[in-house]
């Protein structure tokens, strides 16, 4: 059982990074928030990812978490064993 809470939290953390990712990639983000300095648009980032990228994509967040972990935990015991 421990496994595969350590699966599941590493699937979230890719998951979480991943969107994160992509919200940079946004046209929305580069529209909205608009910088100046290199601090400036990391603010924004943190600002648009809270705001606008986890509210709308934490089902598919949650699902990607899902399975993410799954494949973890199955590769986990294809590498284990008998």
């Amino acid at each position: 059982m421990k496994k595969r809470i350590k699966y599941f939290l590493i699937g979230f953390l890719v998951m979480l990074l991943f969107t994160y990712i992509l919200g940079l990639f946004d046209d929305a983000f580069r529209q909205v928030y608009q910088f100046d300095n290199w601090y400036d648009g990391i603010i924004a980032s943190f600002k648009y990812y809270f705001l606008w990228v986890l509210p709308y994509w934490w089902f598919i967040i949650l699902i990607g978490t899902t399975v993410i972990g799954l494949v973890f935990s199955g590769v986990g015991k294809l590498r284990r064993p008998s």
